[in-house]
């Protein structure tokens, strides 16, 4: 019940927080024409894959994943269409399918047949190159911005996630949370710690989170990475950036840590159809404040190298 009052607080905190005003044209120009890495591009609409590579393509994105789809996907299947430019991830179609199941018990049972396969699938997967990671897992997405029915809140540190984590951790892959600072910062680095091998990528960069928590997590873990998707105005959240451009705070703790920040979108849950308004949004709200040197490490490079894309 907390966290919904959490988030329309910071909400309105973010609302009225300044913005960066200092864009140059260098900049500019570079952000609107770099290459993307899109690590949270959702593949829910039921299209074939000239679809997406029709949209990846007229938008500059080379590479888009890092998050499963709906019960009508099939992550391995769109992994082959797309060749090496999808970013792989499993384990949300499974996450999804217990939960409306059994609930948050069944998201806690490494022993569920769903998730006994998951696992067997994801080892063989992983060891062939045809997977890189899991996500998006909902851990906590307790807000106001979750469609109704699917939220849910369980612990981090719980054994179907440990199994998931260990297997990542065993191939050098990445694990993608969706969590929030309201479950607290300690889990985030145990996980991050207990498996140091594993790239633990932050959906929305930890909604509920200041920069100051972002820097926090990264000074106590080399592994811990952020993605910044559904923080901009098409999501109607504005909390990292705004029409007016990326938030000083933000802006700051990026170019301290240049190398631990990703590009996402979201184009799920009504936002499908606004992926070209997303890439836009992305590039001339996020990475045009940017000083140009740090641009193309948060549009792709960082992907690249932690991700291992080709």
């Amino acid at each position: 019940m907390i966290a919904p009052l959490i988030c329309a607080v910071l909400a309105v905190f973010a609302a009225i927080a300044p913005v960066a005003h200092a864009q140059s044209p260098a900049a500019l120009e570079l952000a609107r024409k770099v290459p993307i890495a899109d690590v949270h591009m959702h593949l829910t609409r039921g299209q074939p894959a000239s679809w997406y590579v029709a949209q990846m393509d007229r938008n500059g994105v080379r590479w888009g994943g890092g998050v499963g789809g709906g019960p009508r996907d099939a992550p391995l299947d769109i992994g082959r269409a797309l060749g090496g430019r999808h970013i792989t991830a499993l384990g949300q179609t499974e996450f999804f399918g217990v939960f409306f199941a059994q609930g948050t018990a069944g998201l806690v049972d490494d022993a569920h047949p769903i998730f006994q396969r998951l696992f067997a699938q994801a080892q063989s997967a992983f060891a062939n190159g045809q997977a890189r990671g899991f996500g998006e897992l909902h851990i906590n997405n307790m807000s106001p911005f979750s469609p109704a029915g699917t939220q849910r809140r369980i612990p981090l540190d719980s054994p179907v996630v440990n199994r998931m984590f260990a297997i990542a951790n065993r191939h050098g892959g990445f694990v993608q949370i969706h969590t929030m600072k309201a479950n607290g910062l300690d889990e985030i680095l145990i996980m991050a710690a207990r498996y140091p091998r594993v790239r633990v990528i932050l959906s929305h960069c930890l909604p509920g989170a200041s920069p100051e928590d972002i820097a926090f997590l990264f000074t106590r873990r080399p592994n811990i990475f952020c993605e910044l998707s559904a923080q901009g105005p098409t999501h109607g959240v504005q909390r990292v950036f705004t029409p007016e451009g990326l938030r000083p705070a933000w802006r700051d703790v990026i170019v301290a840590h240049p190398t631990r920040f990703m590009v996402g979108t979201d184009p799920c849950c009504g936002h499908e159809g606004r992926y070209d308004q997303l890439i836009r949004e992305a590039r001339e709200l996020l990475l045009a404040y940017l000083p140009p040197a740090v641009i193309p490490r948060v549009a792709y490079q960082n992907a690249v190298r932690e991700l291992r894309l080709k």
